[in-house]
């Protein structure tokens, strides 16, 4: 079963954090407060009411800020992108921290210019690197997702989700299915693959490499489960699905099961009519396939 992760922002959160998160979240809070409270205790104070709305606009960045520390914290990122979104965060909280205080008490000259100002403009430029490598990350998660979706995972060919998106999206019409199905693939299994290993997987693996390796320019060949694959030809011309046909049926010749025989395949061959939708045409390739398992398979059979 595949493990899901739910992005919360809870406060309960903090117990189940690997200690680096939890250090720097307590290295955070600490300077704030340790911050603060020496810059009142220490610092001559300035008429609140004065800077009411400096002061407001400064604490709302400061909540701001640490809200999304607290995110990154809570995410699950990549190594460069929590290390840069981390501390860039941090030197802008730092520095807003020392903004806000600022609005409060009379700071050192050079804690306004100099501290204040660099750990925020630091801060932004680290913290926009790692929006950047954050970004980066969430696309090349969406790019194998995507690819995983399609692609099947003995095979690594097509997937029957792909082979049946394709053939309804293309444009070319008419075009002509095969349903290519192993030949007693389970007394393959039977005979061999409880002594040897997996030697079925070892042959769906070999198959499909060869047969996608075959499956040229616009065709396109697929896993759609089990021992059976499909291909989808654009051409009108039965001739060459016919020749193609035999060419995988000899291509399936080459390997040999733990050199004791070679594999047969048997297929099923359906030219879509004027206006036949996808299913149809499929049904008629499996008919046909069926009937060319009947006539003593390795061989092929046109549908009518």
């Amino acid at each position: 079963m595949i493990e899901t992760v739910k992005l919360t922002i809870r406060l309960s959160n903090f117990f189940k954090m690997s200690w680096k998160n939890k250090t720097v979240s307590l290295f955070l809070l600490a300077y704030i407060v340790i911050f603060s409270a020496y810059s009142l205790t220490n610092f001559p104070p300035l008429q609140v009411q004065n800077n009411v709305y400096g002061f407001t606009t400064d604490f709302i960045n400061l909540i701001v800020l640490i809200f999304l520390f607290w995110m990154v914290q809570c995410s699950k990122l990549s190594k460069f992108a929590y290390t840069f979104s981390t501390l860039g965060l941090m030197l802008w909280s730092m520095g807003n921290t020392a903004d806000l205080i600022d609005e409060i008490v009379i700071q050192p000259y050079w804690v306004s210019i100099y501290f204040e100002d660099l750990c925020r403009t630091s801060g932004m430029l680290l913290t926009s690197y790692g929006l950047f490598k954050t970004m980066r990350f969430v696309q090349s998660i969406n790019n194998r997702l995507a690819r995983e979706l399609i692609i099947d995972d003995l095979t690594k060919v097509h997937n029957r989700r792909y082979f049946y998106q394709h053939a309804k999206d293309a444009q070319h019409s008419p075009y002509v299915i095969l349903i290519v199905d192993i030949d007693h693939f389970k007394a393959i299994n039977d005979e061999f693959g409880h002594d040897v290993g997996d030697v079925g997987d070892v042959v769906l693996k070999e198959l499909a490499t060869k047969y996608d390796n075959a499956f040229t320019h616009q065709n396109k060949f697929a896993r759609l489960g089990g021992e059976e694959f499909g291909g989808y030809l654009p051409t009108n011309n039965m001739t060459q699905a016919c020749d193609f046909s035999q060419q995988l049926i000899d291509l399936a010749h080459t390997i040999n099961i733990q050199n004791s025989r070679h594999l047969t395949v048997s297929i099923g061959v359906a030219m879509q009519t004027p206006n036949e939708p996808l299913d149809k045409v499929m049904k008629r390739a499996d008919q046909a396939l069926y009937l060319a398992k009947k006539s003593g398979r390795d061989r092929f059979e046109i549908a009518p």
